[in-house]
């Protein structure tokens, strides 16, 4: 094979370009990861599984005061207890706003997490035709 055929296949198999996309999404990722680290920094109160660390706060500062106890003397159970602080939920505004928060931030917290596995899956997919265009390359060298 001659030198000009060789060079049009380089020039066909454009390298290149594919190299600069793999520095634009690694690039991509690095921006989406810091974004995620950042949210998550930023609403650490607001994570996690169940009820965040901001709506325990809420709720144990509420089962502190408790609610009132009956005109009638009579003491409250435990179930009486537990179906007012599950009313707390809705009536008390600052518990509300909390859990409405709560759910704010998985949501876009789930919206980073996807970002930045759409970035991964590109920038594996460029290298995966890289890798192709290597073997190529190879084989038209041997």
């Amino acid at each position: 094979m001659e030198t000009l055929e060789k060079l049009n296949i380089l020039k066909y198999l454009d390298t290149k370009s594919l190299i600069e996309k793999l520095h634009e999404y690694e690039n991509a990722l690095e921006e989406e990861m810091r974004a995620e680290a950042t949210f998550k920094a930023q609403n650490h109160g607001f994570l996690g599984s169940g009820d965040c660390q901001e709506v325990k706060r809420i709720l144990a500062e509420l089962a502190v005061k408790g609610p009132e106890t009956p005109e009638d003397g009579k003491k409250l159970t435990v179930s009486d207890k537990e179906t007012w602080l599950l009313r707390q939920r809705t009536e008390n505004k600052e518990l509300s706003e909390a859990i409405a928060k709560q759910r704010q931030a998985a949501f876009v917290l789930d919206d980073h997490q996807i970002k930045v596995e759409m970035a991964k899956k590109r920038m594996e997919g460029t290298r995966a035709v890289l890798a192709l265009k290597t073997a190529q390359l190879n084989f038209w060298a041997s």
